[in-house]
């Protein structure tokens, strides 16, 4: 009976804990707390993932954007992924596991796309090492408008090799020419680029068909002056070089008019030096290097009393029993290399245009002779650019009424100057400033009038950046000087627009980049 009822008793607790929920808890609470600790590890590594997503779009769109500001796509690929790779820095443990770069035929829509692994924390005891995830942007080339004029430098010293396996002017012209060809082909709406050329030596070359901004008083005087009067001077052989303007309209954008005769231009006009004397032409006769009038005119001679001088060389007075008269002569070759009146006088200017052909032929006839005079190159450029000249160039910048107004809506304006020499002015060349005794810079002295054409040059730079021309400067060689380097870092916009080039090797680079700088781009998607 006892025995009975234990069994029975047993079987009764059996039957309780079986219906009993009290013993399930501790198992139940295991297994929740396994499962729950499993949903924030994943919670936890998705979150981490979530913000290397952000990371990675955000230093991908800033790749596009710096990387993509190459004008050039053929370091395109490289140019974007060191970006990304420096703005995304290996976040949170992440590895950028690939990156694609992908612009359109036009160079004017470029889409990206990138990867990333994040090695993960709580899913890897899950058996889930990694996860992936991943960007795509789309950067919009929208190249803004920009009238630009380069002014370069065609002085002789650019005949000279810098490191490099060309010379310097051949250099440039390689350089220059790859910067218009890629531009012309990052630039396909029409209207939005315009290039001028400005080539510069002791003088700048506007060429001869703008008669209205010639100073024709001046002109005649020429005639007066040794030999002026040859065969076919004037219209006919003037090569198109001017003096620099005076009375301080030189280091301006003033238009020539005639109700201020000061504004006009005087026809560049180098005598023959074994004629020089006297005012205004070069007192110390040099007849080594320009004396171009042939041997058998016979000038009047005062030597000996057999003849004196008077109206110049015009005429010729009896002396002494003696009679002097002047015998014909004619000019050498008048061109501006073989000596005469024009010479070194450099190639013509190229008014701002939109053919791409026009401008590379232009940059490539460039040839190198003569001195420096940086202030008229850029007094040219700036005059290329000046809205106050909107008019007057003539063909198409006329019929495109440019140049335009500064601030153009859409449209910028710039000045790239190269040169690799220090303005230079003496007694053995004829400029546009005339020889150094003759005081057009307003000073005799070498030093002094050396800084005084700096300060012109400087002058001319300020003007141009305050009304917002954007000026990139460039300094090509060994041969510039301490004082003319600080010179071109001072006229340059900022820092980051002057550039130094002592070998020619690394110009193409730096005219890349000034293209690069050119170029605006905008996130599109």
């Amino acid at each position: 009976m006892t025995m009975h009822l234990n069994f029975r008793s047993l079987l009764l607790l059996l039957r309780r804990f079986y219906r009993s929920e009290a013993g399930m808890t501790l198992p139940l609470l295991a297994i929740s707390m396994v499962m729950i600790t499993g949903m924030v590890g994943v919670a936890i590594d998705t979150a981490r993932a979530q913000l290397v997503q952000s990371k990675l779009q955000f230093s991908l769109d800033a790749a596009g954007l710096a990387g993509g500001s190459t004008v050039s796509t053929s370091s395109l690929q490289t140019e974007v992924q060191k970006y990304l790779n420096s703005n995304f820095n290996g976040y949170l443990g992440s590895t950028v596991t690939s990156t694609n770069v992908t612009p359109n035929t036009s160079n004017t829509i470029i889409n990206l796309s990138a990867t990333a692994q994040l090695p993960t924390t709580f899913m890897n005891a899950l058996n889930i090492p990694t996860m992936t995830v991943s960007a795509t942007s789309q950067v919009t080339r929208a190249v803004t408008g920009v009238e630009l004029v380069l002014v370069l430098d065609n002085t002789g010293s650019m005949t000279a090799s810098a490191g490099g396996s060309s010379s310097k002017i051949q250099a440039l012209q390689t350089a220059a020419t790859s910067l218009v060809n890629t531009l012309f082909s990052g630039n396909p709406q029409a209207g939005k680029l315009w290039i001028g050329v400005v080539p510069f030596s002791q003088a700048v070359n506007i060429g001869t068909g703008h008669p209205t901004w010639m100073n024709t008083t001046y002109d005649n005087t020429i005639s007066s002056m040794p030999l002026a009067t040859g065969p076919g001077w004037g219209s006919t052989s003037w090569a198109g070089c001017v003096d620099a303007r005076q009375s301080g309209y030189d280091v301006t954008d003033d238009v020539p008019t005639t109700s201020t005769s000061a504004t006009l231009f005087n026809q560049y006009y180098w005598p023959s030096d074994n004629l020089n004397y006297g005012s205004p032409w070069n007192n110390t006769p040099n007849s080594t290097y320009n004396s171009w009038a042939t041997p058998n005119y016979k000038r009047c001679n005062s030597s000996g009393g057999s003849c004196t001088t008077t109206s110049g060389v015009g005429s010729c007075s009896t002396s002494g029993g003696h009679t002097c008269t002047l015998t014909s002569y004619s000019y050498s070759t008048l061109d501006t290399t073989h000596g005469g009146p024009n010479d070194l006088c450099p190639q013509q200017v190229t008014p701002m245009t939109n053919v791409q052909s026009t401008l590379t032929t232009a940059i490539n006839s460039m040839t190198a002779q003569g001195d420096t005079i940086i202030s008229e190159g850029l007094a040219w450029g700036w005059r290329m650019l000046s809205p106050k000249w909107q008019g007057f160039w003539g063909g198409t910048m006329n019929s495109n009424g440019l140049p335009l107004a500064y601030n153009t809506k859409g449209m910028a304006k710039a000045v790239v100057l190269l040169t690799d020499g220090a303005n230079t002015i003496d007694n053995q060349a004829h400029g546009a400033y005339w020889f150094l005794e003759n005081n057009r810079t307003g000073s005799t002295s070498s030093s002094t009038a050396v800084t005084k054409m700096d300060t012109k040059t400087l002058s001319i730079c300020n003007a141009m950046k305050a009304q917002g021309i954007y000026v990139y400067t460039i300094a090509l060689g060994t041969d510039t000087t301490t004082s003319s380097l600080a010179l071109l870092q001072s006229c340059a916009t900022a820092s980051n627009y002057y550039f130094n080039s002592p070998s020619t090797s690394q110009l193409s680079s730096v005219f890349s980049t000034i293209g690069d700088s050119l170029s605006n781009l905008r996130v599109s998607q």
